[in-house]
């Protein structure tokens, strides 16, 4: 039933009449009612476009959508009856808002205050009761620069970015059940002179993580990493392992999450840039554990900070120890488009012989938002 309601009579009821918002200063506007959020209304006008309206703000709205109301503190899950939750064609007036009685679904009343999230019907019943398939649901972004000199030296700097994340379900008004995270830098350059050897840098990480929540905030995970480092004389550095993580902060602005793991490390070298004779430096196979932490900030005008901090030691070869660590700052330009700056430190205290133990990478770009 749910299903129908939230495809079927609310569509056609959306189709017949539009929603109306009326001001506490007695301006209406006609519209479509599109969610509520923590105290905010969205609404969106054809004129006006999507108008965000605190409830006290408001005097009255009538949209015959279906929706439901989530109340403050509840706790929505698969098992939760459509009884529970507010669900059908609402009114607000005086600061309650009214759900009609819609199958399933018991006529309530509802102070605005308690009234913690507002969701159309669609989005609820695909949140709760849906099954997203693997394509279904990734966020995340793309980034790329590019710099080039011409002149009695030549350089050339390639760098590219992409982060994404499958989060399921991917509402905040759900507890979470599995999330898959990837992550992917390089970058490339080169620089020459006349009567001088060409210099190259050619930096590549990857990793993927796949979480399974057990609570609201911990975690089972499994994860992939993959480091390339032409510099270090790192020709492929893998790991695989599994552990535990947990979310230590999670607010609509600000998310960090804490993790560890143990894995098998396999570092393969190749000979470092510029020694002479070259030197064979042997792979590793190694037994060791992950301990870092996910920092993603929201701030003011749209601007979003994000951070992360692995530290790798070994527990068979205690000097095969490694760190790396990223940040980024994305300032947003045009719609989905935005400016980021980035840097990437990793560290290898076992490099190739004759290599420097820290590689770091500073980047510039430009960053789409994907969704």
């Amino acid at each position: 039933c749910g299903s129908n309601l939230g495809e079927g009579a609310g569509q056609t009821n959306a189709a017949a009449a539009p929603d109306i918002l009326i001001l506490s200063n007695g301006d209406q506007i006609t519209g479509k009612l599109l969610r509520a959020v923590n105290g905010t209304v969205t609404f969106h006008s054809e004129i006006l476009g999507d108008l965000n309206v605190t409830w006290d703000k408001i005097r009255s709205i009538r949209s015959s959508q279906n929706f439901a109301v989530i109340q403050e503190g509840q706790k929505i899950t698969r098992k939760t009856p459509n009884s529970e939750v507010g669900l059908g064609p609402i009114q607000m007036d005086n600061q309650q808002v009214e759900v009609s009685a819609a199958p399933n679904a018991v006529a309530k009343a509802i102070p605005t205050k308690n009234a913690e999230y507002l969701i159309d019907a669609g989005t609820y019943t695909k949140a709760v009761h849906g099954r997203p398939g693997f394509r279904e649901g990734w966020t995340g972004s793309v980034t790329a620069g590019a710099s080039q000199v011409e002149a009695t030296q030549n350089s050339r700097t390639f760098t590219t970015a992409l982060s994404a994340v499958r989060a399921v379900p991917n509402v905040v008004w759900l507890p979470p059940r599995t999330r898959i995270v990837v992550n992917f830098n390089s970058a490339y350059g080169s620089l020459s002179q006349p009567n001088t050897p060409t210099t190259k840098t050619n930096i590549i990480h990857g990793d993927v993580q796949h979480d399974w929540y057990l609570t609201p905030r911990f975690f089972a995970l499994a994860t992939a990493m993959f480091d390339h480092n032409f510099s270090q004389g790192l020709d492929l550095q893998q790991i695989y392992g599994g552990g535990f993580g947990y979310t230590l902060i999670k607010t609509p602005k600000e998310e960090l999450d804490l993790k560890a793991d143990v894995h098998y490390e396999k570092q393969s070298f190749g000979n470092t840039p510029g020694v002479f004779p070259p030197i064979f430096t042997p792979s590793k196979n190694l037994i060791g554990a992950d301990f870092g932490d996910t920092y993603l900030l929201h701030l003011p005008h749209g601007m979003l900070f994000n951070q992360t901090l692995i530290v790798t030691p070994a527990f068979n070869q205690s000097n095969a120890w490694s760190a790396i660590a990223t940040a980024g700052l994305a300032f947003p330009v045009y719609k989905r488009f935005s400016f980021s700056l980035g840097a990437l430190d990793n560290y290898l205290n076992d490099p190739a012989v004759g290599s420097k133990k820290n590689s770091f990478q500073y980047t510039a770009g430009l960053t789409y938002t994907f969704e």
